[in-house]
């Protein structure tokens, strides 16, 4: 089964140039760190999951977030992302404003 990741993007993740993903829903993509494509119709490029250390839950409780960097959200926008079913490393991404 392909499960897609939807997100509504934040006004940081817009600011910022990136979405999150949720801790729990990594499994979903390939390992923090390696690379996949990553297509929007016709446009392809390479995307990679990062992560920054944070302490938004108080400094006992320091955790990562995990995030692809990409460029052109808008606030509100929902975004879903697919991987494809022939190649474990490309992705689909539609973004609805």
């Amino acid at each position: 089964m392909n499960t897609p990741y939807e997100r509504t993007i934040s006004s940081l993740e817009a600011e910022q140039g990136y979405f999150l993903i949720l801790k729990n829903q990594l499994r979903l993509f390939p390992k923090v760190g390696s690379t996949f494509s990553l297509t929007n119709g016709h446009m392809k490029q390479q995307a990679m999951i990062e992560s920054y250390r944070c302490e938004c839950q108080g400094p006992d409780k320091p955790h990562e977030h995990y995030f692809v960097r990409w460029a052109g959200l808008a606030k509100g926008d929902h975004l879903i992302v697919s991987r494809s079913l022939r190649d474990q490393q490309l992705f689909s991404i539609s973004i609805e404003e």
